[in-house]
């Protein structure tokens, strides 16, 4: 989505991306938030092609929330520092970054600069590394923003290997865990709290990308509790229904997800929490799941 060929941006090319993976992963490990944003925009790119899943001329892009667009320094070599902005379009722009200059006077520039971070229409800055918020702050007050909220939130990760091994608890009588199918998306929607108008696009296809799990009632074949891979490949939506909670389901969904996902990537899995939220960082605990991050995520007023 390059509409600036003067913009002090670029688009990587797919080589250029997978490059750019692989310098994430030298410097930080697979342990590192920006790497296993880019490890999923990667594997979801793969799949997408496997799917054909080409837009047509006129038509809306229905897989659109699931193409992050990756940019770097136009005058500048994305091998030396890493720079990268990831932007994301869709019902709100979402906007990445990071270099690991130690001035970050590239990145800086870069943010101040650019004219495709559309700073007056809301945009959410995921994941800014807590050294450079005021700064970044800073940067959309004088494109005419306003800072909504901004929460601090603590990344977690569970290793690989221990989600692998690790027992399940047997889940209560009456009740089993399967797969969510296109069926369930409306129910799942319907209940979050994050939903958005045309959110529900997003829903089905975490359905058909990522791994998910719900447990539904025998008896009528409802479901009642969900839980899906997000698009750092780790922990994301995890809901019950308020007619089915304390029987256990969250934490059951949760252990069975992450056992899950072993068996298919060997990626550790991870997790965004907002600090403050006690109870899912005590389940996360539980699990095995060990904090080694921290950062904000700054939603933007509209102008």
């Amino acid at each position: 989505m390059d509409s600036h060929n003067d913009d002090i941006l670029r688009p990587l090319s797919e080589d250029e991306f997978k490059e750019l993976l692989q310098l994430y992963r030298e410097k930080y490990g697979e342990q590192n938030f920006h790497y296993l944003l880019m490890y999923n925009q990667n594997k979801w790119n793969e799949q997408l092609k496997n799917l054909n899943c080409k837009v047509k001329t006129g038509e809306a892009d229905e897989w659109l929330s699931f193409r992050k667009d990756f940019y770097t320094y136009r005058n500048g070599d994305f091998r030396k520092y890493g720079t990268y902005v990831s932007l994301h379009y869709d019902i709100m722009q979402s906007v990445s970054f990071h270099s690991w200059e130690p001035s970050q006077t590239e990145i800086l520039k870069c943010l101040r600069e650019t004219k495709l971070i559309k700073w007056r229409e809301g945009p959410l800055l995921t994941n800014v590394d807590l050294e450079f918020c005021d700064e970044v702050k800073k940067i959309a007050l004088a494109n005419g923003a306003s800072v909504q909220r901004a929460r601090l939130c603590i990344f977690l990760i569970l290793e690989h290997e221990k989600a692998a091994i690790s027992a399940l608890e047997s889940l209560r009588d009456g009740y089993t865990v399967k797969n969510l199918n296109a069926n369930n998306a409306s129910l799942v929607h319907e209940v979050w709290p994050n939903k958005k108008e045309g959110s529900l696009a997003y829903v089905r296809g975490l359905i058909a990308l990522n791994q998910t799990a719900g447990i539904y009632r025998v008896s009528d074949g409802e479901l009642v509790a969900w839980a899906f891979q997000n698009d750092f490949s780790g922990l994301g939506i995890l809901q019950v229904l308020p007619t089915e909670q304390r029987k256990g389901f969250g934490a059951f969904l949760a252990a069975y997800l992450c056992k899950q996902v072993t068996t298919v990537e060997k990626v550790d899995l991870s997790a965004w929490i907002v600090s403050e939220n006690f109870k899912s960082k005590a389940l996360l605990d539980k699990l095995g799941f060990e904090a080694v991050a921290k950062a904000e995520w700054i939603q933007l007023n509209k102008a």
